[in-house]
């Protein structure tokens, strides 16, 4: 008796430390896609915001709207490619695979993703119209900050 418990109380330690690992493993940057920007972001946030000297308060908030509009619109898309993905899966689980169909969502998918890009270049568009041209100067190469990211929260796992 006092053997099992031992070996219950070793069985739990050794499962705790595992878990308390993977926790740490795991690493920051996943979560809501909040950045170091201004307001919501999307993945790796709006840093290139606090990076532009002598952003007036006039530009600031056009600059949160812009995102603010962004956000709901990449959500509503996403939600939308979300949904797809799952009528995808289910296709692919079916007793006979309809290849008409898998590749008829598939192209569906690719559309939302399409659509998803048109918003984040007409975002950064807005973006880089609301500053100077100095400002736009000063920008990072990689452009305002604006980024796919993980933000949408679904984690790692099949892409289908």
């Amino acid at each position: 008796m006092r053997m099992k418990r031992m070996a219950v109380a070793i069985g739990l330690a050794a499962a705790m430390t595992l878990g308390a690992a993977a926790v740490y493993a795991w690493g920051p940057g996943m979560g809501s896609g909040m950045g170091p920007g201004m307001g919501r972001g999307f993945g790796p946030g709006y840093g290139a915001v606090a990076a532009i000297p002598n952003l007036s308060d006039e530009q600031a908030a056009k600059i949160q709207k812009i995102q603010s509009e962004r956000y709901a619109e990449a959500q509503t898309v996403r939600s939308e490619m979300y949904a797809k993905k799952i009528e995808l899966q289910a296709l692919f689980r079916e007793p006979v695979l309809d290849q008409e169909k898998i590749s008829a969502k598939q192209r569906e998918i690719t559309a939302l993703q399409a659509q998803m890009q048109e918003k984040g270049l007409a975002a950064r568009t807005a973006f880089a119209e609301v500053l100077t041209p100095e400002q736009r100067a000063q920008l990072p190469v990689s452009g305002p900050g604006f980024g796919g990211g993980r933000a949408n929260g679904m984690g790692f796992g099949p892409r289908w």
